[in-house]
């Protein structure tokens, strides 16, 4: 086996990664936490549709991410 596992989407080019999250159709297949225009928080968001959120460190933005999918209890 490979060290690099064909279906392992970090090993995806970045604008794969995103083409394969567009196409999700409303599974939670990625999140996003990206600073705000104005800098003051951060915008939160799943591929879902479903989770959008303002977070005030990228930490609290991950955090609720994780959340959102399960992957931590609330």
């Amino acid at each position: 086996m490979s060290d690099h596992d064909e279906d392992n989407s970090l090993h995806e080019k970045p604008l794969e990664f995103l083409q394969s999250i567009a196409n999700s159709g409303g599974w939670c297949d990625g999140q996003a936490i990206v600073p705000s225009a104005d800098g003051d928080h951060y915008d939160c968001w799943c591929s879902c549709g479903n989770w959008r959120i303002e977070a005030a460190s990228t930490e609290d933005g991950l955090r609720a991410a994780r959340i959102h999918t399960g992957s931590i209890p609330a």
